[in-house]
């Protein structure tokens, strides 16, 4: 295909009979529901923060420096290695969750790593809610960091596996969503629990981690196993029957011939993790990687976690702030609504390279807003009302770019791209990459803020570029390939249109069986997005950072003449945020040897109970310490979830429907954020200062959802077969499909379970040349989808919005129309994936973003100038800012947010997908952690620049989107490696590679580069 079209791309030859049925669609839907738990936290995260009542209890010394007087510097003041530690160790926890999640989801299912995402999450949430401590907050985090980590590698999974080909993005973006809610979610929250009287607000928010954590826990028990679970662990004839059921027909001979084909290839496989590193699965393993790291990188966790914080340092006040982030967060999940809507029209790379672009722009755009206000030295004087309001559009339009590209399909690729065999595996080292620089990024945010300044935007920026341009040349196009097929498709990199998959069409219908399974599995995203959400609306309010980090609050209480930028640079602030994701990263890894020796489910499992665990921990946090325990939790929950649910979803989902279906746990992130805002808002609003309490307590919720949904989620075929039960397995596949005709699927699921059996060591098979393509887009997807900027914008939306002038309650609500975006742009990203395609929602994406980061510099930088020092903000200004930024969202939430999940979720082959979707989850929470650490230390040093910096990389990511990346669009998953044999690139590392029911591969000779326009 072309690379410089983006009309209909046909696809590799296979397609397989079957529907969208109402089944398959719910199923999704639920399972997508699993990124509830990431997004509320998220979200939450930032916004307990935020409220003085939080800081004061755990970060006193944060608190005291955000009083201080505004003649100080603004851009270091919540610069606190506590409250940093809060915030990463959450990552830390995910990590190692998702490589456990990797076990859990191979050898059980997909659904048990749900199961254990949510009950961990729940865990976390309920210690985070009632934490008197630091120490608790941190215990909490940690179990949160658990449950994500087995949510965020089972979920992607499970969606690719379960929806059609040619609806996988779509309903692998509902994890994205799911996301994006929860972020919302969050945002909103915290508005309002920071009005709490009393400052017992944050109590509600992080305890409300709960909601969520029970939606995946109760989907997880509810959901069925995907057909390549079910053949995976030998349930052959009732994967087979879950194939009928789930593509509404019974002609699923061939879809199911070629799971089971998967199915036999990986149980060659013993170790996948070792597998992992063999060449023929270099491309998955390098997309596994590179997909989480970029979309860590894209600065979008920086926005997610510290957005109340982010907007508070540059002017707002802090119920100004949560309220910023809870209008972040609303973009954030329109955005990803967006993604959902054209993942599978406009392809997966399409939307890489616009988000990429979009997010660039708006970077650079609000690193200028910010430098011309605050300048180098953080003063910002009074910021007129207008110039907060143009700083928070572009932020939003960033959050858009983010939230239709990086967002969703930095899960969704890497979920669908993995051979059967490694799939899990992969997946952890997707779930674990995310982490590990999710974490780095929270770790070093609050120095990166201080030192950088205005620059950290322009930092991002740099690596938008670069993750863009690394998806234009190295990432394929997955739309509209069957999962099981996904190495064999002939549509590399060049079209980033609708793709009409393989030739290859299993029978079957989008039944209401896998779309709710689906729904309920996807909800594991609900954590990931409540906790970025909740993030940043915690830490711009004042009774949270007086209690725990009381230098920020009396930085931040400082004369607003002093330097804007650093006043919320704190060590242990950072480590508050960014702790979460070095524990997902771990758990991450650990989730992949679960996901594929006990199913998809049980990684959910843990990711909920963890996400529990950690969420009541940070609700009770008496000390910082507690705060960074159950951030630390909520890592390895969303380590594990995010590890099971993506590929979860991959499997389940109909091939024509999966990425829809897998995009679910993108919604269910951004509707986590979008409800953690709303959360913020409110909970800022409690008279007291516990509010925060609330808005971390509130974790529990999503980590029940997601718990609860793991333990009633059936297990995937895909896994079910991995794990010898191969009738079962046939069984379910009808079941999913909705027809009795599953055989050619249920076929394909055998043979990529038989090649999974020969794969002993999934992580040191990744390394081999013929995962090399997907391993690259595993490591870069996720990679790219942070660098998109966009958790800069969900993590501090309140504090950025706070920082460029807004009051607490305005920056709050900002964080809530984001959340609002989000959401919308992500369900825009469900309907269109599976028609649109990946590329296409990515290309779009990217430029939408790279417009909104430049504008959005440029309007801070104009207001704030070097010095930091914005002087009086005008309305419109602020309206102009707020409205960017929510494009910004909007572009995101519908490419690199969905697409980030989808795309690396459906690309791997059985044998190695749940380690490379740990590496997925791992590369995603390392940058994550890296933007969360760096944050605030570059908003100090480069100032407005910062958006200019994730505007840079935005263009990476695009270019690389429009070169590298094939369309996925109608791929069977386990019919994938189609895709990378014809890939221009790709094809050099595919040379005699056999696959199930195709013999050997038979490439060209990988001369022929993308051609132009």
């Amino acid at each position: 295909m072309p690379v410089g079209g983006y009309g209909p791309t046909p696809g590799p030859g296979k397609g397989y009979p079957g529907n969208l049925t109402l089944y398959v669609t719910v199923t999704c839907i639920v399972a997508a529901m699993g990124g509830l738990i990431f997004g509320y936290d998220i979200g939450i995260s930032g916004g307990v923060t935020s409220m003085d009542s939080f800081l004061k209890k755990f970060f006193p010394n944060v608190y005291s420096k955000e009083t201080a007087d505004n003649s100080t510097n603004q851009y270091c003041k919540f610069n606190s290695q506590t409250l940093t530690m809060f915030t990463s160790s959450l990552y830390l926890a995910a990590l190692i969750s998702s490589i456990v999640a990797s076990t859990v989801t191979r050898a059980f299912g997909r659904k048990l790593s749900m199961l254990f995402g949510g009950v961990l999450f729940c865990a976390g949430a309920l210690i985070n809610g009632f934490a008197q401590h630091v120490w608790m907050l941190i215990l909490g985090r940690i179990l949160l960091g658990f449950g994500i980590g087995f949510a965020n590698q089972s979920v992607p999974l499970y969606l690719s596996e379960m929806a059609p080909y040619k609806s996988r993005g779509a309903l692998n973006i509902g994890f994205q969503l799911s996301i994006c809610i929860g972020i919302l979610v969050a945002n909103v929250l915290n508005y309002f629990f920071a009005k709490i009287k009393g400052g017992w607000g944050w109590r509600l928010s992080l305890g409300g981690a709960v909601v969520p954590a029970l939606i995946i826990t109760i989907g997880a028990l509810v959901l069925p196993e995907t057909p390549n679970s079910m053949i995976e662990r030998g349930k052959a004839e009732e994967a087979k029957a879950k194939l009928k059921q789930i593509r509404g027909i019974d002609d699923v001979e061939e879809e199911f011939f070629d799971l089971v084909a998967a199915s036999e290839e990986s149980k060659k496989v013993e170790h996948p993790w070792a597998n992992l590193l063999q060449k023929k699965y270099r491309p998955h393993l390098t997309m596994a990687i590179m997909i989480p790291c970029f979309q860590q990188l894209t600065g979008i966790n920086v926005i997610m976690f510290y957005a109340p914080v982010l907007f508070k340092t540059i002017g707002f006040g802090s119920d100004a702030s949560l309220m910023s982030a809870v209008i972040t967060g609303i973009v954030n999940v329109a955005a990803t609504l967006v993604s959902i809507y054209g993942v599978d029209k406009w392809g997966r790379r399409f939307l890489f390279l616009q988000g990429g672009t979009q997010m660039f722009i708006c970077q650079v755009v609000v690193a200028a807003c910010i430098a011309s206000k605050f300048g180098i030295h953080g003063e910002p004087g009074d910021l007129p009302k207008w110039y907060a309001i143009v700083v928070v559009l572009f932020i939003c339009i960033y959050v858009a770019g983010f939230a239709w590209s990086w967002g969703p399909l930095g899960w969704l690729v890497p979920s669908e791209i993995f051979p059967l065999e490694i799939r899990s595996a992969a997946q952890s080292i997707n779930v674990s990459v995310n982490m590990i620089f999710t974490f780095i990024i929270a770790q070093i945010f609050l120095d990166m803020l201080c030192h950088l300044k205005f620059g950290l935007f322009l930092f991002f920026a740099f690596w938008v570029v670069v993750m863009t341009i690394f998806i234009f040349f190295f990432l394929p196009e997955t739309k509209n390939i069957p999962i099981e097929e996904m190495n064999r498709e002939p549509n590399m990199a060049g079209g980033f249109g609708p793709g009409q998959g393989t030739g290859k069409a299993y029978p079957g219908n989008l039944t209401l069986y896998v779309t709710v399974t689906c729904m309920v599995a996807a909800m594991g995203g609900l954590i990931f997005g409540y906790d970025i959400g909740i993030s940043g609306g915690v830490t711009s309010m004042d009774s949270f950072l007086k209690k725990f980090f009381p230098a920020v609050y009396r930085k931040e209480q400082a004369d607003s003449s002093t330097n804007q930028y650093c006043k919320f640079d704190s060590q242990t602030l950072t480590m508050f945020t960014s702790s979460l994701y070095l524990a997902a990263l771990l758990s991450s890894i650990v989730a992949s040897s679960v996901t594929r020796i006990f199913g998809r489910k049980l990684s959910m499992l843990f990711g909920g109970v963890l996400f529990l665990a950690g969420a009541l921990i940070n609700g009770l946090a008496q000390a910082v310490w507690m705060l960074i325990l159950g951030r630390i939790l909520l890592g390895f929950g969303i380590g594990f979830a995010n590890q099971s649910v993506p590929l979860y979803l991959s499997e389940m989902a109909p091939y024509k429907y999966r990425g829809a279906l897998n995009i679910g746990f993108q919604l269910s992130i951004t509707i986590g954020i979008l409800v953690a805002n709303v959360l913020n808002y409110f909970f800022a609003k409690i008279k007291g200062g516990w509010g925060w309490r609330l808005s971390l307590g509130g974790a529990m919720v999503p980590a029940l959802i997601i718990t609860i949904g793991s333990l009633v989620l059936p297990e995937t075929p895909n896994s079910l077969i991995e794990r010898g039960k191969g009738e079962e397995a046939k069984s379910k596949l009808k079941q999913i499909r909705g027809v009795d005709d599953v055989d050619e699927e249920f076929s394909d699921l055998v043979a990529a379970s038989e090649a999974s059996k020969m794969v002993e060591h999934p992580w040191v098979n990744l390394l081999q040349k013929k995962y090399r393509p997907q391993l690259t887009m595993a490591i870069l997807i996720p990679c790219f989808q942070q660098l998109t900027g966009i958790n800069v914008i969900m993590f501090y939306a309140p504090v950025l919005f706070k920082t460029i002038g807004f009051g607490s309650d305005a920056s709050l609500m900002s964080a809530v129309i984001t959340g609002v975006v989000n959401v919308g742009a992500t369900v825009v990203s469900i309907y269109g994936v599976d028609k649109w395609g990946r590329r296409f929602l990515f290309l779009q994406g990217g430029t939408q973003m790279l417009i909104c980061q430049i504008v959005v510099a440029a309007c801070i930088g104009a207001k704030f100038g070097i010095q930091g020092d914005p002087g009086n903000l005008p309305k419109w200004y602020a309206i102009v800012v707020v409205l960017f930024i929510c494009i910004y969202v909007a572009g995101f939430a519908w490419s690199w947010g969905p697409l980030g999940w989808l795309v690396p979720s459906e690309i791997f082959p059985l044998e190695i997908r749940s380690a490379a979707q740990s590496i997925n989850v791992s590369v995603n929470m390392i940058f994550t952690f890296i933007i969360a650490q760096i944050f605030l230390t570059m908003l100090c040093h480069l100032k407005f620049g910062l958006f200019i910096f994730f505007a840079f990389w935005v263009v990476i990511m695009t270019i690389f989107i429009f070169f590298f990346l094939p369309e996925t669009k109608n791929i069977p998953i386990e019919e994938m490696v189609i895709i990378w044999k014809e890939h221009w690139f790709w094809s050099r590392y595919m040379v005699d590679v056999n696959y199930p029911g195709h013999g050997a591969v038979e490439m060209g000779n990988g001369r022929n580069g993308p051609k132009s326009v």
